[in-house]
Parts: structure tokens; sequence; C-alpha cells
């Protein structure tokens, strides 16, 4: 079968995304041609496509940051794969394709006993997760984390690694089908409330102590409560601005425009008067800084060879229903990773 790639042809919703024939390049020195069998879908995947994310490429363009497959070729110097590898493997973008060549830098071998759909979806759900909670959030043993959307892909993965280093995870959901998956995942407790309006709740929880670290990809009002929620001290990590996610498949400007006001500002004074931290991230501006990623998949990797963490698949999708996937991930009913599959 000719290999192919799903692009984003005009902003819009699922319908924008169509299949193209493509010719996949050799590998050259140092890179690894793999043949792609399952393909991890994100909320960013959804800004792409909607015209909402700043770092996507100019259109038309294949989006996907990670996928697993088979290793069909090697190039020259690379000498710790060899075809017939079952692998991983994240990209910064292009990654909805049948046929992906990638840095080996950016290649890892698959766990033992996972499929190529958990494989699909560890990277970037478990990188954020790490990156978050650990190099910035620099949670530790014994403090509290409140984690949102915690039935989510990087919040089950959240979940999994808070529990790993010992900490006190409460989770956030909007409903109570939800509720069993983040329990399931590492929390110790969970909060249901569709519109996240959740602190009062969190409050009693701690019984008025207040949490270390707070880990946000909700965004919204609720940033707000969630700094002043922290001990001294505490956290607040932001990676993504889910409250800001259009419905449909258009952009709502002026609803954009009264979100994004009414999203709070933190000032430095405020800061420091009250020894609390806000830090944020987007993890496709890390592909730069090799250096933290590979201490953070190192760590995970140890993390999964004990079992401690292993991803969530809630759904997967053939391929070719990529459309589907997408509306099924923004519609947010969705639980752990939604993963595309070939074969």
């Amino acid at each position: 079968m000719a290999e192919q790639r799903i692009v984003v042809t005009k902003v819009g919703g699922p319908e924008v995304l169509r299949p193209e024939p493509f010719a996949p390049a050799a590998p050259a020195p140092g890179e690894v041609g793999i043949e792609v069998r399952a393909i991890g879908l994100n909320f960013a995947d959804i800004f792409c496509r909607l015209g909402l994310y700043k770092a996507a490429p100019p259109l038309p363009f294949s989006p996907g940051f990670e996928v697993a497959g088979v290793v069909a070729e090697v190039g020259d110097g690379v000498g710790e794969f060899q075809a017939g590898d079952r692998v991983f493997a994240v990209t910064r973008f292009g990654g909805y394709t049948t046929h992906l060549t990638v840095g080996a830098s950016r290649v890892r071998p698959l766990p033992e006993g996972w499929s190529f759909a958990e494989g699909a979806g560890f990277p970037t759900t478990y990188l954020t997760a790490h990156h978050g909670l650990v190099n910035l959030g620099q949670l530790r043993r014994g403090e509290t984390v409140v984690v949102h959307s915690a039935a989510g892909g990087v919040g089950t993965a959240a979940c999994q690694v808070a529990r790993g280093l010992g900490a006190r995870v409460i989770g956030t959901v909007g409903s109570e089908v939800k509720r069993g998956v983040a329990l399931e995942a590492g929390a110790g407790d969970v909060v249901v409330s569709r519109t996240y309006d959740v602190w009062d709740d969190i409050d009693r929880l701690t019984k008025g102590a207040g949490v270390d670290v707070v880990f946000d990809a909700v965004g919204g009002r609720g940033l707000k409560r969630g700094f002043d929620a922290l001990r001294p001290g505490g956290r607040l990590v932001v990676y993504g601005f889910a409250a800001m996610m259009p419905r449909g498949g258009r952009r709502n400007w002026p609803l954009l425009a009264w979100r994004f006001l009414r999203t709070p500002r933190f000032s430095p004074f405020t800061m420091v008067e009250s020894n609390r931290t806000v830090a944020g991230f987007n993890l496709v501006h890390l592909w730069e800084r090799e250096d933290l990623l590979e201490t953070s998949v190192r760590e995970l990797s140890a993390m999964a060879s004990r079992g401690v963490i292993r991803p969530v698949i809630g759904k997967t999708y053939p391929f070719e229903r990529v459309g589907e996937a997408h509306a099924f991930l923004q519609s947010r009913e969705s639980t752990g990773k939604v993963v595309l599959r070939r074969g």
C-alpha cells in the first residue's frame, strides 16, 4: 500500500483532515525510518487544526507528535536499532503518517509487553507529566498535588507519576463516569465538577492546609483559585488552556477574547509576597532542549520497567477515521489516551 499522511488542509473542523500520498525520505545518517503502527492524539493537534497553535507549521501540514511502530531501515551510524525492532518515537509535527523518518535520539525501544497503542500513548503525555511535576513542580514524597483533567491522557500519566513519587494525588474530573479512571490511575481523592469549581471541596479534603502543587491544563478563572490554594512554597504549573477550546470547528473570536481577558495574570510582587511560584511550558518548545528531555526519558523508562507507569488507552480509531477521533477527543468525553491505529 502506498504511504500516506494526514494533513490539515485549512483551518476548521475535523473534516479538514485529509489523507494524501507521499514518498518518505530514506534515513539520513543518524536517522531511523519507522513503519508506523499507532499514533497518539493530543489536544495540541486540535488547536493546530483550529489555527490556534502558534508553533504549528504553515498550511497544509501534518500534525502529530508521537508514534509507535517497527523499524523499517536505519541510516549510517545508527547502531542501537535495526530493522524489525519495536519502538516508539517523538517528532515535532508530522506524526500522522504511515512512515516516519526521525533522528535516532528521539527513538526508544518499546517496553516489554507493551502494545503499539501504549507506545504511541507514552511519549507526549508522560514527558508532559514528568517535566511539569518533577522538573518544574519539584514534587516530592509526602506532598499534595492537584491534577486537573485527571482522567485524560496527560492526567492519568500525571496521577501515575505523582503516585510513583509518593505524593498524595487529588484529581479533578468533569463527570462521574471519569472518577473511576482517575482513581485507578493513582488519585487518592477525586472531585467531580463539569465547571471545575472544585476548590471548596479540595479545601475540605485538605482541612484548609492547602496544597503543594497544582497541575493545570484547563486554565481560565480557576487559575486564581488554584494559586490561592497553594501553601507557602507551593507551585502552580500550567501547560494548557482547554477552557479556551471551541466546541465546534470554528473559532469564535469574541468568546475567545472574553475568555482571554478573564484569564488571571500573576504579578511577580504577588508571587514574592505569598512565596508561591507560577510556571508554564509547552512541550513542543523543549525539542531543542534534549538534555531536559533525556533526563525525563531516563527516569520515566525506569518507572516503566518497575511497572509504576503504563499508558491508559481509552479508545483507538483506524488511521482513516482520524476525523472521528478528533471529534471524540474534542468532545471532552474521552478518558485516557485516544490513539490512531494501523493494521
